[in-house]
């Protein structure tokens, strides 16, 4: 199921997704774990990590960097920055913590299709 997901919202997004270049799934009972390298149009990559538990999302990461792999922004709901008001969902750009209203991997494409116009 998660990797149909990830296709169906990839394809929303053909002008700036070059490819799916990596993908890993592992499914157990009632817990899809999800991860992928995804290539853009101008050679930037976007790692994806989902952890899915009964068909919801529980945990994400999606990370896009650079050609030379260094950090533009990283999305994550991890639980250790209590003290920002999206609490657990944040991004990390230029080396601080920020508020996010990107939780989705549809949320972060969107972001980034408008951040590269």
């Amino acid at each position: 199921m998660i990797e149909s997901i990830l296709k169906k919202t990839v394809n929303k997004f053909p002008d700036i997704i070059e490819r799916i270049e990596r993908l890993e799934t592992v499914e157990e009972e009632l817990i899809e774990q999800l991860k992928a390298k995804v290539r853009l149009f101008d050679g930037t990559i976007l790692y994806v990590r989902e952890v899915w538990i009964s068909e919801k999302i529980e945990s994400y990461s999606y990370y896009w960097l650079r050609k030379d792999e260094t950090l533009i922004i990283g999305w994550d709901n991890a639980t250790h920055h209590r003290g920002i008001s999206s609490f657990p969902h944040h991004k990390h750009l230029d080396e601080k913590i920020q508020n996010s209203d990107e939780r989705t991997l549809e949320d972060v494409l969107h972001f980034i299709k408008t951040f590269l116009g």
